[in-house]
């Protein structure tokens, strides 16, 4: 949800900046760094779910994977605050905050491919794929958090579903 928030804010920054409305839009731009703030920092328990979810499939790729996801994210949260509260300017800040997103983009390229080819996560590569386009992030949350509640209430290894995922993925 967070991520939607921060999406909508965005499209506002870009759309005040392009019809001259420069302070409106620096606004909008600043709810949008605080929301990726949030949403980098709401991320740290997903990556550890989704590492303990795939861990039993493949324990040294989903392990790397976890420390790539945790550290960009930390990095997406140190370096979006120092921009919200205006120790570093834009200029200085996007750089490394483009490196962070690139490792963020690993980890979901990643954990997607071993969500999909364990059948843990049914279609995580094209899942991981969407997140990376930013706009289908809050989609790819969505979806995440569905398959993470659902494996509370059902584990991979019961009948039901692994059932279920056979039909679902045809393995």
């Amino acid at each position: 949800m967070v991520s939607a928030v921060g999406l909508v804010f965005l499209v506002a920054m870009f759309t005040c900046f392009s019809v001259g409305a420069t302070s409106f839009g620096l606004v909008f731009g600043w709810i949008n760094d605080v929301s990726a703030v949030v949403a980098a920092f709401i991320m740290l328990p997903l990556i550890v779910a989704v590492h303990v979810l795939l861990r039993p499939h493949a324990p040294s790729m989903s392990g790397l994977a976890t420390l790539i996801g945790i550290g960009a994210n930390l990095a997406i949260m140190v370096l979006q605050s120092l921009l919200a509260v205006a120790v570093l300017t834009f200029q200085e800040q996007i750089g490394p905050v483009l490196i962070a997103f690139l490792f963020l983009v690993l980890w979901l390229v990643m954990t997607g491919y071993l969500g999909s080819s364990s059948g843990a996560l049914p279609h995580g590569l094209r899942m991981g794929f969407l997140a990376v386009t930013y706009v289908g992030y809050p989609i790819w949350a969505f979806w995440l958090g569905r398959h993470l509640l659902q494996e509370i209430w059902e584990p991979v290894g019961s009948p039901a579903a692994g059932a279920e995922r056979h039909l679902a993925t045809g393995r």
